[in-house]
């Protein structure tokens, strides 16, 4: 007991003491794509505003693209699990990000990079410190080429998808500098910015993006599927106000080159992709525009509104959850890679699946305007949004996720092989670990936390988190509190129980009296904690739920009446506590009730287990 509670206690020793802040960042990119090598070049114009109250030395950005080469930490750790991706690539296989000029506070000085061979971060000692309140301009130039085999970036001909691109500037938040090189495990993680992004492209290209085209042509009423046909397209061009975009930027383009300028603000991290052969259809939530590009081969998967539908059917349900959608439109792409990677404002997906767009498009929500450090806290972000779209599909009439999460949870905790849900993503034992403890045991909690306040304070928590919170760096800390206050509950041993450790839950229903008291029965109950962790405990007979323990003395009495006579009382009924034995969960009767043994024939190709019987198989000769 002694260790699992020094597991809870740190985390009130790093609750934040001063205000809330963030640093305040301002990209001006202009970038031109040389198609047939591949390579995007580019400039930017970085303005950063320190608004720690820490006096700053250095400045670090990150070179995500460089992950995907030989020498990476990315390519090391796939050869460690004995994958075979990017570590053995050639050149134009590969992909690379490299700075080719750079300044900052005005000196031109060449980055040095603390992680080679990986040089998925740059970094730079600023010439002068930078004190709270002020501000510095980096300039830098750079080329970029996504590779051949796509994963969150690629390319395929003349298709594009340029999830990472740019030098992203390394958050600095009450941890310091969070310089961090990119794994196949965790994610990403960025400062809150306005983009001013000025494109080059092929004239003939369809881009979508995050943000919304301030200038230029982005080719999607050339583009137009029949089914959006003759519809006017909403640009949203003036949707930030008309002072941005008030000078043109663009200009006149070469023969056979447009310009496509983009403009967003209160996002950190900008993508886009593009295709001349992408078809487009146009939808709308209240104010929110939905954008969908696909291939000409996606008619009946993604086209006739199938995909636009399904995107409003997600906005619909997360508005309905957490609050009005922050930003003026959300892009859905039909991407090179299968699966899907969410970016502010953009899902890049690898099919029309409406799981996969709740699943993606809830990023926008957590991740998006809910910033946490995806590879320090994945599950607030991973395990919020596989949790809010399990719900969503109970919502809809398609039966709760939860048996299946927790069955899957169950046999990884009593193998012993789970580990903490808060661990640093690389640190995991392998990616199957980290995958199944971020996004299966990560939704687990939130079922948890619902199980434990309730659906109506459930969907109280997410909207005051949302709207406390939104366009900020959050954490367990920020969570936690708006769950508290929220609640009325102290929920540390919750989340340090089920985010910072692995214990096992077990009760058993150790004793009931019944005792007749007029018209009515007082029955009162006995249960002990034979596990190491807890979890509150409901007391039913299969029709009814009559009381609910706290789960925490090891022996604890819980008395209740009723109206009738209770029948044969179980421990936890619908099994939401996670009791991994519920052999001792039932009341015993002499002769009475069912066997605690189940006889079924071997299946050797399905695992399966039961927790309230004793399983014996068959073999058949």
């Amino acid at each position: 007991m002694l260790a699992f509670l020094l597991l809870i206690l740190p985390s009130d020793t790093i609750a934040p003491t001063s205000p809330y802040w963030q640093q305040r960042v301002a990209y001006e990119i202009t970038a031109s794509l040389d198609e047939p090598s591949g390579v995007l070049s580019g400039k930017v114009r970085i303005r950063y505003v320190n608004q720690s109250p820490d006096t700053l030395h250095d400045f670090s950005v990150h070179q995500y693209l460089n992950a995907f080469r030989p020498g990476s930490r990315w390519s090391a750790a796939d050869s460690t699990e004995q994958r075979v991706r990017f570590q053995h690539m050639r050149d134009p296989d590969y992909a690379f990000e490299r700075i080719t000029a750079s300044s900052v506070m005005g000196e031109r000085r060449a980055p040095d990079y603390p992680f080679a061979p990986d040089s998925t971060i740059a970094h730079w000692t600023l010439p002068r410190a930078l004190a709270p309140g002020d501000s510095l301009v980096a300039e830098i130039e750079w080329r970029a080429r996504p590779s051949t085999l796509p994963r969150r970036q690629g390319r395929q001909g003349r298709r594009f998808d340029f999830a990472q691109w740019y030098p992203k500037v390394v958050v600095y938040d009450r941890y310091g500098w969070e310089n961090h090189p990119l794994y196949p495990a965790g994610e990403f993680y960025g400062e809150f910015a306005s983009y001013d992004v000025m494109l080059d492209l092929a004239a003939d290209q369809v881009v979508g993006a995050t943000g919304v085209p301030i200038e230029g042509d982005p080719g999607w009423e050339k583009a137009a599927a029949a089914a959006a046909a003759g519809d006017p397209v909403d640009y949203q061009r003036q949707w930030y106000g008309r002072s941005v975009g008030q000078t043109p930027r663009c200009g006149s383009s070469a023969p056979g080159r447009k310009c496509v300028r983009f403009y967003a603000d209160s996002v950190h991290h900008f993508a886009f992709s593009l295709d001349p052969g992408y078809r487009y259809e146009q939808g709308r939530y209240k104010d929110v525009v939905v954008h969908v590009l696909y291939q000409p081969g996606d008619s009946a998967t993604w086209g006739n509104g199938i995909a636009v539908h399904r995107t409003e059917m997600a906005l619909a349900w997360l508005d309905s959850l957490y609050g009005k959608f922050g930003w003026p439109q959300i892009t859905n792409v039909h991407r090179i890679e299968g699966g899907g990677t969410e970016f502010p404002m953009m899902i890049m997906d690898g099919g029309p699946g409406l799981g996969l767009i709740v699943h993606e498009l809830g990023h926008n929500y957590t991740m998006g305007m809910l910033a946490n450090n995806e590879w320090r806290e994945g599950y607030l972000d991973e395990g919020f949004t596989s949790f809010q779209t399990s719900w969503f599909f109970e919502a809809n009439g398609q039966g709760p996720g939860y048996p299946n999460v927790e069955g899957e949870i169950l046999f990884w905790d009593l193998d012993r092989w789970s580990e903490p849900v808060s661990m640093i993503s690389e640190r995991y034992r392998d990616f199957l670990t980290y995958n199944t403890m971020i996004y299966t045991k990560g939704q687990l909690f939130y079922e948890q936390l619902r199980y434990i306040v309730g659906d109506d304070v459930m969907r109280k928590i997410l909207r005051t988190y949302y709207a406390r919170w939104r366009f900020k760096h959050v954490d367990e800390d920020a969570f936690r509190s708006v769950a508290e206050e929220v609640s009325h509950m102290d929920l540390k041993w919750l989340f340090g129980q089920w985010l910072h450790g692995t214990p096992l839950i077990d009760y058993r229903l150790s004793k009931v009296e019944r005792h007749r008291e007029g018209n009515r029965w007082r029955s009162v109950v006995t249960v002990d904690r034979l596990g190491d962790g807890w979890m509150p405990l409901e007391i039913g007979d299969g029709t009814e739920i009559y009381a609910r323990t706290t789960g925490q003395p090891e022996r604890e009495r819980v008395e209740f009446v009723t109206d009738r006579k209770p029948g044969r009382l179980i421990l936890d009924p619908r099994q939401r506590s996670h009791d991994w034995n519920a052999l001792n969960n039932r009341e015993k009767r002499a002769f009475k009730g069912r066997s605690d043994r189940l006889l079924q024939l071997d299946n050797p190709t399905r695992e399966s287990a039961r927790r309230d019987r004793i399983l014996t198989r068959l073999l058949p000769l």
